[in-house]
């Protein structure tokens, strides 16, 4: 199996500087009809020590994203110094079997800044195939690659 052709990706969320202001996908809300899940991740750059950082997933039966309700189960991660030490680190949440259609993130940085450096939406097991990943720049299969 490909994964590049079987599930849907998109990138929801851009690249924030450091701070704690909450950041939604409101621009990019997920419509789920066809998919049975969605595999956020959140990716990080620069922690500081102590903060806390809540992914947390929204969902809605309607696409305007005015009534959206964070869904249970999501909880804050509070920086270690182990992890205030990476330059790089991620959150994933994966949402199966949404109750809802439509699904955005919110990514909220308390008490220390946090850069975000983007979501990603991963929807898979498509019932009918996902559409072209049009929000790629670039997605490339090798099979079987010999050395460059």
């Amino acid at each position: 199996m490909n994964l590049l052709k079987n599930v849907k990706i998109d990138q929801i969320l851009g690249y924030y500087t450091a701070g704690t202001t909450a950041r939604t996908s409101t621009a990019d809300i997920i419509d789920m009809q066809g998919y049975d899940g969605c595999l956020f991740i959140a990716e990080f750059g620069k922690l500081i020590e102590a903060g806390t950082i809540n992914v947390q997933v929204l969902q809605d039966t309607a696409s305007g994203g005015g009534t959206m309700a964070a869904v249970a189960g999501t909880a804050a991660y509070t920086t270690t110094a182990a992890a205030a030490a990476l330059t790089q680190s991620a959150i994933a949440v994966d949402i199966f079997r949404p109750l809802e259609r439509y699904l955005e993130v919110t990514v909220t940085p308390a008490t220390q800044n946090a850069v975000i450096l983007g979501v990603t939406a991963i929807r898979y097991k498509g019932k009918m195939g996902p559409d072209a990943n049009g929000d790629l720049l670039k997605g490339t299969q090798l099979v079987s690659p010999s050395e460059a």
